[in-house]
């Protein structure tokens, strides 16, 4: 699954995304189209994602998880 996917099904907009995340929207752009982010990063994404779906009682995921995310470190 992507993070556009994942960000989709949840309902969120990329604002809210970055706000949960606490990164920048360019950080967020350069992960959706493919370029190289750090695992750290990945992993502040995954774990915005987490709380929500903790709250929804459905499965977590890894930030290796990620289709199309290329990691710079």
């Amino acid at each position: 699954m992507t993070i556009e996917d994942l960000r989709a099904q949840l309902g969120w907009s990329k604002k809210k995304l970055c706000e949960e995340a606490d990164i920048d929207m360019s950080t967020l752009q350069r992960a959706i189209s493919g370029e190289p982010i750090y695992r750290a990063t990945a992993g502040k994404i995954a774990s915005a994602f987490n709380r929500e779906l903790l709250k929804r009682g459905e499965p977590t995921i890894r930030y290796t998880d990620f289709e199309g995310v290329r990691f710079a470190d």
